[in-house]
């Protein structure tokens, strides 16, 4: 019996989650990366589900989108 893999495409998921979020507030990728310091291409591969975030990235994201963390990772939009 195969075990159920309950984070299938997290990654994934959680940058599509992302993209909607900054897209609903309007902006774009290039200044979410300047509102947390980072450099525009990383906040595309983890929209694309490419990068490992850390939680203190997270931290940083759901800040800069005026949002808490828990939000980033509720796949129901």
């Amino acid at each position: 019996m195969a075990i159920m893999d309950k984070n299938f495409d997290l990654e994934k998921r959680f940058g599509a989650k992302l993209a909607y979020i900054r897209k609903s507030k309007k902006l774009s990728q290039m200044k979410l990366a300047e509102l947390v310091d980072m450099n525009f291409n990383y906040i595309g591969q983890i929209e694309r589900g490419e990068a490992n975030v850390t939680i203190k990235t997270m931290k940083l994201l759901a800040n800069a989108l005026d949002v808490e963390v828990k939000i980033l990772f509720d796949f129901s939009f």
